[in-house]
């Protein structure tokens, strides 16, 4: 249901359907497809479903955006004065140049204020003032739409700002006349956020180094204004870069101490355990800490969709299903697409999903292979056994993630962490024991002791420079990435077949036939760029696109190329 349902939306994408028969037609087929499965026989039913869920992925696509007030003026890129409320902490870029989004709500005209109800994002260029989310401001800028480069593999800007629901940019030249006009009011659950994190953020400013701050805002708040292209430079040549966003690994991580810390208090109890399931219980008092880490991490997209992934396990667990983690695993990609179709087109949603699909069906034959049991915590096991089994589960699943990832993030990444499995296994237990349960804790006690907050926070701050240290460490290494080709959708595909194909070669004589396919595809596929870089007789120019610039790429016949 869940693949039907995207490939609705996928389909839907590629081949929009604006037209109203069109939609009416979607509309008939899911109604035919609802009656074909009440009156066909079991065995054809499940079909009806997949149609049912398909139509209905595709007619997600099809709602009508209310028409925007700003894009007009963005796209003559003409001068207006703007009202509205600062939305998220100002992202400082350059130690000049302040970056943040704006819940715009009024446009001052010379004869009438037309009332907005849109998002921009405001970029000032000198003299930044200070601001903080839930100002009320007003100001003159220069508006415009968010436009792609028109290069080829170029990155969907267009894409990504729709997708974060801002309509256009607003430029202020000089941020001087920018005029406070006290609090604003933001929406109800973005000003509660909001409310939450506030004196958090501050107690973090006032005790923590700078680099200290934007770590911990990130790794506890899911604030990454603070982080520097320097900053993020270690964690991408490391194959880190998640570890910066607040996503199914930190908050698998809350829900895993909480449930471990739940269902050691409740075995306390003999009566208790006697009288109900104690792992059931456990598992519905941690969809609250889940709730309220996402919350408290500003409930951002990429955060929500990995609290619903952990809600669904733990839903799984307390109706005794756990394992049925594919069907686990489809339903939250399910709820999530149901909510947000465009999700399906997000990088992260990508990367999520398919590390999960990877580590649920490989970690298992790579664990077989090495002769250990899938279930690595035996009950009784002493505790340097158990020890050992969590570093080796760790290595597998890393390895698992990374590999099955290896074509989605050189097509998006351009590069390869060579060092990502040692990297992962070296900082992610530092990450789940030291410094997102100490952070967490000094932010849950900031309002009762600020002193016990500042020592917790002291500790958590030693962790932080520690795990700093071995990242740079491995990112130091002069082998620790290397820079690959950027593979298009056939050769992902070919990828992922080629390894659907091994994975059954002994069990399945049909898949040695496939193998043999993939291999020819793939030879085909070789000789194609071999004979296009190398062989080609042709000198091809193609002018970039750079803004406001000139550039030429020049290739030679035998592969050799000019700027």
């Amino acid at each position: 249901m869940a693949i039907s349902f995207a490939g609705g939306i996928l389909a839907a994408h590629e081949i929009p359907l604006h037209h109203h028969i069109l939609i009416a037609g979607l509309f008939f087929s899911i109604i035919t497809s609802l009656i074909s499965f009440l009156f066909y026989p079991p065995r054809l039913r499940g079909y009806c479903l997949l149609f049912i869920f398909f139509f209905s992925g595709a007619l997600m696509m099809q709602g009508n955006p209310a028409p925007s007030r700003l894009i007009p003026l963005a796209t003559r890129n003409r001068k207006a004065l703007i009202e509205g409320t600062v939305g998220d902490p100002v992202k400082v870029i350059d130690d000049r140049i302040g970056r943040f989004a704006l819940y715009a709500t009024a446009l001052c005209l010379p004869e009438e204020t037309v009332p907005l109800d849109e998002q921009i994002m405001v970029t000032v260029y000198r003299n930044l003032p200070e601001l903080h989310p839930g100002d009320r401001i007003r100001f003159p800028a220069r508006l415009r739409l968010f436009r792609n480069f028109n290069n080829p593999g170029n990155y969907d800007y267009e894409g990504a700002m729709k997708l974060k629901g801002l309509t256009c940019a607003a430029n202020v030249s000089e941020g001087t006349r920018i005029l406070r006009l006290g609090p604003g009011r933001l929406p109800f659950f973005r000003e509660t956020v909001e409310w939450l994190q506030r004196p958090i953020r501050e107690f973090f400013h006032e005790r923590l180094s700078p680099r200290n701050n934007a770590l911990l805002r990130a790794l506890i708040l899911g604030e990454r204004q603070g982080i520097s292209t320097e900053l993020r430079d270690p964690f991408n040549q490391t194959g880190l870069g998640h570890l910066l966003a607040v996503s199914g690994l930190h908050i698998g991580l809350v829900a895993g101490v909480a449930f471990f810390l739940f269902k050691w208090f409740l075995f306390r109890s003999y009566r208790l355990t006697l009288s109900v399931d104690v792992r059931k219980l456990a598992a519905l008092l941690t969809c609250l800490p889940v709730i309220c880490y996402t919350l408290l991490a500003g409930f951002q997209v990429s955060s929500q969709r990995a609290m619903i992934m952990v809600l669904a396990f733990l839903g799984s667990l307390i109706l005794g299903r756990e394992r049925e983690v594919w069907s686990t695993l489809s339903l939250a990609g399910l709820i999530i697409l149901l909510f947000d179709p465009n999700a399906l087109f997000s990088v992260s949603f990508q990367l999520s999903f398919m590390a999960v699909i990877g580590i649920l069906w490989l970690t298992p034959a790579i664990l077989n292979r090495l002769h250990l049991p899938v279930n690595t915590f035996p009950a009784k096991a002493p505790s340097r056994n158990r020890l050992l089994d969590y570093f080796i589960g760790l290595t597998a699943m890393s390895a698992a993630a990374a590999f099955f990832l290896l074509p989605v993030t050189s097509h998006y990444f351009h590069r390869i962490s060579l060092v990502s499995v040692p990297a992962n296994l070296t900082t992610v237990p530092i990450l789940g024991i030291w410094l997102i349960p100490l952070g967490l804790l000094s932010a849950v006690i900031v309002p009762i002791s600020t002193e016990i907050a500042g020592r917790l926070l002291q500790i958590a701050s030693w962790g932080l420079d520690i795990w700093m240290s071995i990242i740079q460490f491995w990112a130091d290494l002069p082998w620790s990435n290397i820079r690959t080709i950027t593979p298009n959708l056939f050769e992902i595909l070919l990828f992922y077949l080629f390894l659907f194909f091994a994975f059954f070669f002994k069990r399945c004589r049909w898949a040695g036939t496939g193998l043999v396919v993939v291999a020819v595809l793939t030879l085909g596929d070789i000789a194609y760029w071999v004979h296009a870089v190398r062989f080609n007789k042709d000198l091809q120019v193609t002018f970039l696109d750079v803004g406001k610039g000139n550039a030429a790429l020049v290739s030679f016949p035998g592969g050799k190329k000019m700027l």
